[in-house]
């Protein structure tokens, strides 16, 4: 068996076990079982107990490992004193003087905390100094809280790839220099101070090329980056801000053209590269994906030096095994999945001319994205076979150039202008139309999309056509299932303190949103001074941008993946039952990211001030239809059963809804209020609702008692916020609710709640088993 062959075999093995281990499930045993068949085709016996043996180990630690993570999940958590250390490049400030990022405990125990500073004084604290802080921290220790939605970014997966189980909300904290305890720590703390002080100097530079300089260069956060221009990460070229082999490669490149011009040996040069790409490492706050870059970087060193046959797929393979060693979770990440998938791709695929080259990796990459989301922009493709050449010989180097000689006269300006035309470049590109809703694939399909380019490297011509042919077919199959899918359901969304909820007919026939959710925000929004720490300020665009996406709620991160994995790119009917900011606040998120045929609200509304702010500059060519019982809303399920005449925006003038979904009646009504519902129900006579939404999240302003003795619902629906401030539901409402036996779902406790069909038959599904805020 060749060496290649078997640090191939090796690396995938653990890669396997790592996956399973950490998330066992249908694909992560199917992936192992693949990956086990493989090795049992070896049939020397000395290597497969040399596989064998490196498997068993690797196995051992990461079971310890994640033995350790479970026994971190299940330590006790309250309220308590808490001593932590921060580096100062693990936490952020803004100007509303919230204060959060990494830390750990005295212990060891890596934990997430947040702080709302009560003052000035008290912010300034966190910006004495750019070193390592030591906080006495008084508040509560908790769990992370899961995803709560379907298709919703699964914040607890993603911590615990860092190995982070558990948060602290700081009431009270007090604040100091941190001091080393040994001259190994004394090295470590000044190199995250240096870059910290790198990353607060950036923000003294112009943008965009302060935001690519803090990416590039220093590994930091690119979310200001993202925020300028959102087409980056749309059109999947954020692996290019990711500090990777480009960079890595870039960086032993300039030390050795630095060697050579200061004519210091080779040898010498050599070994300064070395050592260079483990400090490079600490000092941008060892990022899991660089590890692969590090790893590889130092084999090709080896390689040069020694002139040692080191095939590129060694390399790779040693690169992942470094990778699983440090970060035993990395292939659970997106970044660890693109990087290497990517670096296999170009590995495997370094015969490509340059335009098959983009194709194929391209089509690696398609299956990951869509693993985790279900849109794909068209242009992604063309992006990334021109972008990468022009970013690695002219955007890679102006900016180290600009960096070095930014005290020069106009090379700063010109070094900005040169990144800003790649820039807008990349905006325009991604403006153009081509991004299309696929919606969710099955994880089985996603293996074969991922698989298949790889089998179509050294094929004959004719196996090449029928691999494209069935990899074709298989993406067309999963679309048309996604497209034409028998089932329905009525969805009430976890947003918190808000009401949002979406019906989906069978075959997508209709598709109909109940209003969006919206943050609520109590009280005046303070401004501090951030001093050096203040990010620079962006276009006018960019800032306007800001400003908005500041006052959403989360629609844009529950609502939309949501509609997306369904399929969904178009709206027939968006509802808004009245005016309160927790009922339409998001509404600008849904009608710029879907087409919305018709936008339903209570006759009235449009008079007010909330709908020509919020949400009569975003409408489009969408139809606005002012609605009362005798109003027939097109292409809705659901017909509208209140208010009966024209009103003005308030609760008792809420849109209320009903009719049959599924074989069974449902009502949804906003906030209206007990009177309304009073008045409906004598209008209504004949109307008897079997699911019940209660009316304001549960509240004792609505549902009637009085009426429920009429309708004798059999289920009843909360859709309310965690420890609402307002105490959502009443007990008033629950003790209504019981005394008529009902079922009753609440977001609160459950999550998402659905209700699936299939024509006249249909059942609930709720996401979350127990109350996510509990032990």
């Amino acid at each position: 068996m060749n060496r290649e062959r078997f640090w191939m075999l090796l690396a995938l093995t653990c890669a396997a076990l790592s996956l399973i281990v950490y998330r066992p499930n249908a694909c992560t045993t199917f992936l192992f079982l693949l990956v086990l068949s493989g090795c049992l085709t070896i049939r020397v016996k000395k290597d497969l107990l040399k596989l064998g043996l490196f498997s068993a180990l690797f196995f051992g630690y990461i079971f310890l490992d994640h033995a350790t993570l479970v026994k971190q999940r299940n330590m006790p958590v309250g309220e308590g004193c808490y001593e932590l250390v921060v580096q100062p490049d693990d936490f952020s400030v803004n100007e509303e003087g919230i204060v959060r990022g990494k830390a750990k405990l005295a212990r060891g125990m890596p934990v997430y905390f947040s702080y709302r500073a009560k003052n000035q004084k008290s912010l300034d604290d966190f910006l004495m100094d750019d070193g390592p802080l030591n906080l006495s921290a008084n508040g509560e220790l908790k769990r992370i809280v899961p995803a709560t939605n379907l298709f919703q970014f699964d914040w607890v997966a993603f911590m615990e790839s860092k190995h982070i189980t558990h948060q602290i909300v700081v009431r009270d904290v007090s604040v100091k220099a941190a001091r080393p305890s040994n001259p190994l720590q004394a090295c470590f703390f000044q190199l995250r101070t240096w870059h910290a002080r790198a990353e607060t100097w950036t923000n003294s530079l112009p943008n965009p090329f302060g935001n690519y300089t803090k990416a590039l260069l220093l590994g930091g956060k690119a979310d200001e980056l993202y925020e300028e221009n959102p087409k980056i990460s749309e059109l999947g070229l954020v692996h290019l801000f990711s500090l990777s082999g480009l960079h890595v490669g870039f960086l032993l490149a300039a030390v050795s053209w630095f060697g050579q011009r200061l004519r210091i040996f080779k040898e010498m040069t050599s070994v300064f590269q070395a050592v260079a790409l483990p400090m490079f490492y600490l000092f941008t706050g060892s990022p899991p994906v660089l590890v692969r870059a590090v790893v590889a970087g130092e084999a090709r060193l080896v390689k040069e030096s020694y002139g040692t046959v080191i095939d590129s797929q060694v390399i790779w393979a040693w690169s992942l095994l470094g990778g699983l060693i440090v970060t035993p979770q990395i292939l659970l990440t997106l970044g660890g999945q693109l990087s290497f998938a990517l670096t296999l791709a170009v590995t495997m695929g370094k015969d490509l001319n340059y335009w098959q080259k983009g194709l194929f990796l391209s089509s690696v990459t398609f299956p990951i994205i869509m693993a985790w989301q279900s849109t794909w922009n068209c242009w992604q493709s063309v992006a990334n076979i021109l972008a990468v050449p022009i970013f690695s010989s002219l955007v890679l180097p102006v900016v180290l150039l600009g960096l070095c000689l930014g005290w020069v006269p106009g090379v700063l300006s010109l070094s900005n202008v040169i990144v800003w035309l790649f820039d807008r470049a990349v905006y325009c590109l991604g403006m153009l139309p081509g991004n299309v809703v696929l919606g969710a694939f099955s994880w089985p399909v996603l293996i074969v999309l991922f698989t298949i380019p790889f089998c179509f490297l050294y094929q004959r011509r004719l196996v090449k056509v029928g691999l494209t042919v069935s990899w074709c077919l298989l993406l067309s199959g999963s679309l048309l299932a996604v497209r034409f899918n028998r089932q329905g359901e009525f969805t009430t969304f976890d947003i918190g303190q808000g009401d949002a909820a979406v019906l989906i007919e069978p075959m997508k026939h209709s598709v109909t949103v109940f209003d969006t959710g919206g943050k609520v925000i109590f009280g005046h929004t303070r401004k501090m001074n951030l001093r050096k720490k203040a990010p620079a300020k962006g276009s006018d665009e960019a800032e306007r941008q800001k400003e908005e996406k500041k006052k959403e709620g989360l629609a844009r991160s529950v609502i939309v993946p949501y509609l997306h994995a369904r399929g969904v790119s178009k709206i027939d009917t968006l509802s808004l039952s009245h005016q309160d900011q927790d009922h339409i606040g998001d509404a600008r998120v849904i009608l710029e990211c879907f087409k919305v045929n018709q936008l339903v609200m209570p006759a009235g509304m449009v008079d007010g001030s909330a709908f020509k702010k919020k949400i009569q500059p975003y409408l489009r060519r969408t139809k606005v239809i002012e609605a009362t019982d005798k109003v027939k809303v097109e292409n809705c399920p659901l017909r509208v059963l209140y208010p009966f005449n024209k009103g003005e925006e308030k609760n008792e003038d809420s849109l209320a809804w009903g009719g049959a979904v599924g074989g069974r009646v449902f009502f949804t009504a906003g906030d209206l209020d007990k009177a309304g519902e009073k008045k409906l129900a004598g209008v209504q006579p004949a109307f008897h609702p079997e699911v019940v939404k209660f009316g304001h999240h549960g509240s004792k302003t609505a549902s009637s008692a009085v009426v429920f003795a009429k309708w004798k619902p059999k289920i009843g629906i909360v859709s309310a916020g965690r420890n609402s401030r307002y105490g959502h539901p009443h007990q008033a409402t629950l003790d209504t609710a019981a005394k008529y036996h009902m079922i009753v779902y609440s977001t609160q406790r459950q999550g998402m709640l659905r209700y699936v069909y299939v024509k006249n038959h249909g059942h609930f599904e709720v996401t979350l088993k127990h109350d996510p805020t509990g032990p």
